[in-house]
């Protein structure tokens, strides 16, 4: 995979999601000992031949990247045919799941919808609309637990753990830190030559640190290079993957789905009780351990810290889980329903949540009610959410092509968008109306994503590829990347 060239990969997902969706719906023609054989069966066909050879063999998928049959949403599996028997497939850690990618795209989209509206436009609409950025990055932060689990929790319980600790940092920084040095450096040297000021907290910057503590110099540590303000949540990111191996750990040999479930309730309780042990004791432990900070310390510790976010990470992570136990399973008519009525009260409290938000400084009497729900409606809708697009095939839309490749740059998408904005502003009336507002914000979105698809081809894919080569890693398929972007 890693010395796949970015434009036939990119191709490749293209078609591969084409082909996934319409097996979905097609049942299988031929038996599986007739797909298991022939020279497809033993090599990964990628772009065009990949589709055309699949039409004219009239195979589910190759053995080699099989299709597992169990449930109405598909991925494929890196195992051989010769490995799996009987009617359905043991759950591989290297796995492609469309919806997952399309969600990627869907939550970098939403942040950028959250923070370009009060730019183009005043008033009610565009402040509700905001709301929406803070909903995107917790689900940024579910989907970071849910995808690496799938794609490294398997490898720290069964390899040794210094072996799997040097692939996942290895595959991890040339995930992350290419395109993030690329931004910080530019933004740098912009700051420094072009406007004569100086850089402060650089080293934290650079170091990916800049959440973890709260104040420089009276300052808000995040807050210190305005332009590079978005990237606390790269910081928090990478925060999440030096606790990882040790949730692997911790979770290793939970594999009963009660337990999972009754774990995953603990954490939604857990979180519950730190947000109000925050809420009440937060401005003392902030006058203690940063008396320089004398604003914005609650925003620090209650949102740009990465330690309230602990949860909602490990809340991805026992979904995942519950995805792995319930892969193998046959689907009732009974788990159906009930799974497709939680998938919409989920997503109904979901788009509710943008709107509490909104009525949050309007009732201040309610404000931490307010606040409590809504990081409850976040984390424990994703985790339905998550579950059920990717198991049970709801929002199979996400597993369009559009959206798999909007997915795959969505980490440029994020890292490039406040820069981008002004490019949708070029034009706009003084008092742009809903309709214009959605024009703009549409062609906003557009802009950061064809932007970063060319930042992509040209420094995220090469440059990732090139690390692992020099590394001499393997890694999982990178189409499911959960990175906050």
């Amino acid at each position: 995979m890693d010395g796949t060239p970015p434009m036939p990969r990119l191709i490749s997902l293209y078609f591969s999601a084409r082909c996934c969706r319409q097996q979905c719906e097609t049942p299988p023609r031929r038996t599986p000992q007739t797909a298991d054989a022939g020279p497809i069966g033993r090599r990964v066909i990628s772009g065009l031949n990949a589709r055309s050879s699949l039409e004219r063999a009239a195979i589910p998928s190759p053995a080699g990247v099989r299709r597992v049959a169990s449930g109405p949403c598909c991925f494929y599996n890196s195992r051989s045919a010769s490995q799996v028997s009987g009617p359905s497939l043991k759950v591989n850690e290297q796995r492609f799941i469309g919806s997952l990618t399309g969600l990627r795209f869907v939550a970098a989209a939403t942040v950028a919808i959250g923070h370009g509206a009060p730019s183009l436009a005043q008033g009610l609409l565009p402040e509700l609309i905001a709301q929406v950025s803070s909903i995107g990055m917790t689900m940024f932060f579910v989907l970071s637990g849910f995808v690496l689990w799938l794609n490294y929790a398997a490898r720290f319980q069964s390899q040794p753990f210094g072996n799997a600790l040097r692939e996942f940092a290895i595959a991890r920084f040339a995930r992350l830190y290419p395109m993030y040095a690329v931004i910080v450096l530019a933004v740098v040297a912009y700051v420094v030559i072009a406007r004569d000021l100086s850089a402060p907290s650089l080293g934290f910057i650079l170091t990916m640190t800049q959440a973890w503590f709260p104040v420089q110099n009276g300052t808000m540590l995040v807050a210190v290079v305005p332009s590079l303000q978005h990237l606390w949540s790269i910081s928090v990111e990478l925060f999440f993957y030096l606790l990882f191996p040790f949730v692997c750990l911790l979770f290793a040999g939970v594999a009963r789905l009660p337990t999972i479930i009754w774990i995953a309730l603990a954490n939604i309780v857990t979180f519950a009780l730190t947000i109000a042990a925050a809420f009440t004791f937060g401005d003392a432990l902030l006058r203690a351990a940063a008396p320089s900070l004398t604003q914005n310390g609650m925003q620090w510790l209650t949102y740009y810290s990465p330690y309230l976010h602990i949860a909602q990470f490990l809340a991805g992570c026992l979904a995942a889980m519950i995805y792995k136990n319930r892969a193998d399973a046959s689907i009732g008519d009974g788990e159906r329903r009930c799974v497709r009525l939680l998938f919409w009260l989920a997503l109904v409290s979901l788009i509710c949540a943008p709107v509490l938000l909104f009525l949050q400084p309007r009732l201040p009497g309610w404000s931490f009610v307010i606040e409590l729900a809504v990081r409850l409606i976040e984390i424990s809708g994703f985790s339905i959410v998550f579950v059920a697009a990717s198991r049970y095939g709801h929002a199979a839309w996400l597993s369009s092509r559009a959206l798999i490749i909007g997915g795959e740059c969505s980490y440029s998408i994020y890292l490039l968008h406040p820069f981008l904005i002004r490019l949708a502003m070029i034009g706009k009336s003084d008092a742009p109306g809903a309709l214009e507002l959605a024009l703009r914000l549409g062609l906003f979105v557009a802009i950061a994503t064809a932007v970063a698809w060319v930042t992509y081809m040209l420094i995220e894919a090469p440059s990732r590829t090139w690390l692992r080569r020099a590394f001499r890693t393997s890694a999982p398929r990178d189409v499911i990347h959960a990175t906050p972007v």
